[in-house]
């Protein structure tokens, strides 16, 4: 009786039921795998995000920086088949080669028209492209041709047609005589001014014609 309890014991070398009736080493083994496979199930969900997902854009490049030449005054002079254009003077500039641009203050122009005519103009502020050899001007704009003289906010210079162009409300006074438009077109080749939106004309009398 003494040797079947200790047989009982001592003596299986099988593994011990648990609580429920099962074999505990059998129980560790099944969580072995079941764990195991769920960590194979992760590896492989995150590997199919990985290779579904696609790659982050490249970072942007940093903007490139600007070259710019300060200069204190700045002369200027376009020719062209032999004979002077204009020539520019400005007392403050600053040359923006990536842009192919120089920024002006403080300017004073003349330009050179058929006949030996000068035109001359003064801008506040201007932009002259050093490639398409245009100009910008602006602020208080003012120009003299002969005994007229225009004043406007905005003129640009066109060289392949010779010509300047104020898009903007413009206003047109000599001697006897006071216009106001808009868009006014200023051809230096033929000595021809077009103003193409007429607003109002006042006429200078003299006493006693009335």
């Amino acid at each position: 009786m003494g040797e079947r309890k200790i047989w009982q014991k001592f003596g299986s070398s099988g593994p011990e039921p648990d609580k429920f009736g099962g074999s505990r080493g059998l129980g560790r083994v099944r969580r072995g795998g079941l764990l195991a496979g769920l960590a194979l199930l992760l590896l492989l969900g995150w590997g199919l995000w990985a290779f579904l997902t696609p790659p982050p854009p490249p970072a942007p490049l940093p903007p490139q920086s600007e070259e710019k030449s300060r200069m204190e005054a700045l002369s200027l002079t376009e020719i062209e088949q032999g004979g002077k254009r204009w020539v520019l003077d400005a007392k403050k500039a600053e040359y923006l080669k990536n842009r192919d641009e120089i920024r002006i203050e403080e300017i004073y122009l003349e330009f050179y028209g058929a006949q030996d005519e000068v035109i001359y103009l003064r801008a506040q502020e201007g932009v002259v492209n050093t490639k398409k050899r245009d100009l910008v001007l602006r602020g208080g704009v003012e120009i003299e041709k002969g005994d007229l003289t225009i004043r406007t906010e905005e003129v640009r210079y066109l060289p392949e047609e010779r010509a300047l162009t104020a898009p903007a409300q413009v206003l047109l006074e000599g001697p006897r005589v006071r216009i106001a438009g808009e868009d006014l077109r200023v051809e230096l080749g033929k000595r021809r001014l077009i103003l193409k939106k007429h607003k109002a004309t006042e006429l200078k009398l003299e006493r006693g014609l009335l």
